[in-house]
């Protein structure tokens, strides 16, 4: 008796993670890029903080290069979220400084933001994108689970 009160339950389980699955693989499919960090506006003559700390995030890879526009989103602090209500800011860096510490690259640096008097001041570090050996993992996950894929 037991046995046929559990099945329903497995079976309605089983079609939640198939339904959830395509959702997340085409998620996890798309190796995802970025650059995440702070800035703050500063007044360029006197370099006064015009701002509390903003938390920025790039849509993809940026170049980095002087003189090259590069487009930072706001995060939303209680969600960690790009906040949708915020237009990006768009700053061009004067000589923006990369290195490279603890297994990760950084940059920080000036720049004047486009459409305003302020400068931004900020500091990012690189989110890569997942190795081969990652995407590997994943396409052999996914085959383990039973789902659709294969491993190449």
């Amino acid at each position: 008796m037991a046995r046929s009160r559990i099945w329903p339950v497995r079976l309605l389980l089983l079609m939640l993670v198939l339904a959830i699955a395509p959702a997340e693989q085409a998620a996890a499919a798309e190796p995802v890029e970025c650059w995440r960090g702070w800035g703050y506006r500063i007044d360029p003559q006197t370099r006064t903080y015009k701002s509390e700390e903003l938390l920025l995030v790039t849509k993809g890879p940026a170049g980095w290069q002087p003189g090259q526009e590069v487009a930072l989103y706001l995060l939303d602090r209680a969600s960690g979220q790009i906040d949708p209500k915020a237009p990006p800011i768009t700053v061009v860096p004067f000589n923006p400084r990369s290195y490279y510490r603890n297994n990760l690259n950084y940059v920080d640096g000036e720049g004047q933001i486009v459409g305003s008097e302020d400068n931004l001041v900020f500091g990012l570090s690189h989110v890569p994108k997942p190795t081969a050996a990652i995407e590997k993992l994943y396409k052999y996950n996914v085959w383990a689970c039973g789902l659709e894929g294969s491993v190449e």
